[in-house]
């Protein structure tokens, strides 16, 4: 461990300091949240046996004890659970998302807290969710489809192109900042090994780039939430007190929870931000809630995306697909999206993902796809439910022996949405992606 940062916890945390120490001992703690968009606790327990131990830090979260590989079963990848240490659930609890919000998660991936934001908004509303890194984007991505949440627009970009897109334009943002990964010490050597006091200093910079955008487009009388998951006073408590010197119409509000303990009092109400240490029952955590004091709104408006014409026959198949047509649907490049948000344009952004890709036009015909079968919102006519043998077969990319009625149908296991197949009758040709086929 560098010792000049174990000078700044020791100087930071005074008679605290051994306790900290003590805990750098000891193994981080895994956890995972239950999806309500798709189960719930008693009925993933009766089907999974998970150990489990109540977390403070969310709703659905929990610690376990499970050894590594359960974010590869089942009832993981179909999205019933997802694996997070808990008190990095804690910056979405206190953000305290509703149904209806037009949200922002500024730098979202790999999607735990992306994931946690769209339970909490249940398909109702908006999830802006952006990641500047491409190849981070793209976990994103994953993550957020095999969820099955409806309503995520996701964005690989720089938030000065997302601020310069939604203009004072939501009514909660998330700004869990990248850090020098203070908090993230007893998991990742990586993050042990990369430390370094010009490494704070740099990262406390990037952090004020980001507030500037988040506060652009926080519409008057949002909420923000700025987290990170390191410990430093530069870039949590010095950072709010530039913040909202810089922004006067931004003030820092009780977290309105009873965890964690209160952060440093250097002004302008800093001593009202949460801080979570290893001791504390966490890793390392900050946390500001803030408010933006209510004025006139911005005059620009956001505009929608322009849809290429919807084909019949992509109406049709759908409509012999599911029971429940999405609400919104939008076209581009050939492939079919589909939302419970109205679709729209995001300026220079790079989008990757829009809501739910339905599927692909293909010449005359459209091919559904695995996100279409993930997706909370889907209703499908026709289902098969399988056995878990049927489901490791089916997994493994077999064609299933299954007499069922003609057509697309959801593959299910224990009434979960698992993935596509396509009957005749007598067979179930397979429709699982081969990218996430058991070997």
């Amino acid at each position: 461990m560098n010792n000049e940062f174990l000078a700044r916890m020791k100087e930071m945390l005074g008679d605290e300091y051994p306790a900290y120490e003590a805990s750098l001992e000891q193994p981080a703690r895994r956890g995972f949240r239950v999806n309500p968009l798709k189960t719930d606790p008693d009925s993933l327990f009766s089907i999974v046996n998970l150990s489990r131990e109540k977390s403070p830090y969310a709703k659905w979260g929990y610690w376990t004890e499970e050894e590594r590989g359960i974010g590869f079963s089942p009832a993981c990848l179909a999205g019933l659970f997802y694996m997070q240490e808990p008190s990095a659930s804690s910056a979405v609890t206190v953000l305290d998302v509703k149904p209806g919000m037009k949200v922002a998660d500024l730098c979202a991936a790999p999607g735990s807290k992306t994931t946690q934001i769209a339970e909490m908004l249940g398909n109702d509303g908006l999830l802006v969710a952006n990641e500047y890194v491409a190849k981070r984007a793209s976990i994103l991505v994953e993550n957020v489809e095999h969820h099955g949440a409806a309503n995520v627009t996701i964005l690989n970009s720089d938030t000065k192109d997302v601020a310069d897109a939604f203009p004072e334009f939501f009514d909660a943002l998330l700004c869990d900042a990248p850090c020098s990964g203070e908090g993230m010490f007893r998991k990742s050597s990586e993050a042990v090994d990369d430390w370094s006091a010009a490494n704070v200093e740099m990262c406390a910079q990037r952090q004020r780039e980001i507030l500037a955008n988040a506060y652009r487009c926080l519409k008057p009388g949002g909420t923000m939430v700025y987290s990170t998951c390191t410990f430093s006073l530069e870039e949590n408590e010095k950072n709010m007190v530039w913040f909202t010197n810089t922004y006067p119409d931004m003030e820092i509000i009780d977290t309105g929870v009873s965890f964690g303990r209160p952060g440093f009092d250097l002004g302008n109400g800093t001593g009202k931000c949460i801080r979570i240490f290893p001791m504390d029952g966490g890793e390392g955590h900050f946390i500001c809630r803030l408010h933006k004091l209510n004025r006139e709104t911005s005059s620009v408006k956001v505009s929608m995306l322009k849809s290429q014409s919807v084909p019949k026959f992509v109406k049709e198949t759908l409509d012999e697909i599911l029971t429940l047509p999405y609400p919104y649907l939008y076209v581009h490049d050939h492939f079919v999206y589909g939302g419970c948000a109205p679709f729209y344009a995001c300026g220079k952004c790079r989008i990757v993902r829009d809501q739910v890709l339905l599927g692909e036009i293909k010449k005359d015909r459209f091919e559904p796809s695995h996100h279409l079968a993930m997706s909370s919102f889907s209703r499908f006519r026709i289902s098969v439910d399988l056995d878990d043998e049927q489901l490791k077969k089916y997994m493994h990319g077999d064609q299933l022996n299954i007499h069922a009625d003609k057509g697309w149908c959801l593959l299910t296991w224990h009434g979960l949405a698992m993935g596509l197949g396509r009957s005749d009758g007598n067979v179930i040709k397979n429709k699982y992606p081969k990218g996430l086929r058991t070997r």
